[in-house]
């Protein structure tokens, strides 16, 4: 199983454990002891399930020994794609690393893909004539909502009086690191419980508060997009937005960590006008970065759609899944069209 994150991997091996199916993971993160046991454990075959990160794959033939692989199963597939994700390098290389394992028959899953992303992956894992399987992005459940502010002080009394309503798990997103800090000391000081959570943490510290997230210790996180891939907690009922992101999928992706128990969950962007210069500054500093002009369209076909979805008329849902490569029939439920407009 390639997986992007290693906490990802250690919260899946042990929840597997549990249950006496003998799965095991490989990271930097072990002990030379550690990652001594599993690899014997997996040249001696008892192993059934690997987890590793996918710039570990190209040692993966080596630490096989003998034996090889049954199924290969790439997690998250949308890390591979370039089409409006950040990707990391080694994502890319693993149709090449796939062939080095003897091809074996490989499984790509991931939640939110649009159809570009999908070729793509298709394309850079080599896969032969696949099986396509796609079920609705569509999440009835979810309520989408925008909302333009004025100012920043505006928005923040609205988020904070939207939390006290809520009164329960909420997750609040921010552009940039510094905000996750900003934000929360002021929730705090109008009396609302929250943590900041960013990159820039140490690991330790990224863990214990994803920890306390996960088992309700923490009910507000004020976090950029480090807070994703991983997190398994139903109950979210409110993801907030300060801000636009670059990519309807980025965002579905985000947004999409509410109602995950199928309970109703509210969706809320809530933008100023500087969101937008900061958002078009932003692109304009990717395209600059690269030179690919099939990605930086991509990437503006990506931003147009998000500008259409915060400003203009159309029904939010439609606005998000049509991106994907999906018809929508009848929205069910975004501030443009109220539930089942």
């Amino acid at each position: 199983m390639v997986s992007p994150l290693i906490s990802l991997m250690q919260d899946q091996v042990a929840a597997l454990q549990r249950v006496d199916v003998p799965a095991g993971y490989l990271s930097s993160t072990q002990s030379e002891r550690n990652f001594g046991a599993t690899v014997e454990a997996l040249q001696s075959g008892k192993l059934k399930l690997l987890y590793v990160a996918p710039e570990r794959l190209q040692n993966l033939p080596d630490l096989l020994g003998r034996r090889t692989v049954s199924l290969l199963a790439i997690d998250e597939a949308h890390c591979i794609s370039e089409w409006g994700h950040d990707f990391r390098p080694h994502y890319r290389a693993i149709g090449k690393q796939r062939d080095a394992m003897g091809a074996p028959p490989t499984i790509a899953v991931t939640a939110t893909a649009t159809p570009e992303t999908r070729r793509d992956i298709i394309r850079v894992a080599r896969l032969r004539s696949p099986v396509r399987i796609t079920k609705s992005f569509d999440r009835p459940n979810l309520w989408f909502m925008v909302r333009r502010f004025k100012s920043d002080r505006e928005r923040l009394r609205h988020l904070a009086k939207l939390l006290r309503t809520v009164g329960a798990t909420s997750i609040i997103y921010v552009p940039t690191r510094n905000m996750t800090d900003g934000v929360t000391r002021v929730l705090r000081t109008w009396g609302l419980e929250a943590a900041p959570y960013h990159a820039g943490l140490p690991g330790r510290a990224r863990k214990a508060l994803l920890v306390r997230f996960v088992t309700g210790r923490i009910r507000i996180m004020v976090a950029t997009n480090a807070f994703g891939m991983g997190i398994d907690k139903p109950d979210v009922r409110l993801v907030a937005h300060l801000g636009i992101p670059q990519r309807p999928e980025a965002y579905y992706q985000e947004a999409g960590r509410a109602g995950r128990d199928g309970l109703p969950a509210q969706c809320l962007l809530m933008w100023t006008d500087r969101d937008v210069a900061l958002s078009a500054k932003m692109l304009k500093n990717n395209r600059g970065e690269n030179s690919n002009r099939v990605l930086a369209t991509a990437r503006k076909r990506g931003f147009d759609a998000m500008k259409r979805y915060v400003t203009g008329r159309a029904c939010r849902r439609r606005v998000l899944l049509e991106y994907l490569g999906e018809e929508v029939k009848r929205c069910t439920g975004c501030d443009r069209c109220g539930v089942g407009g």
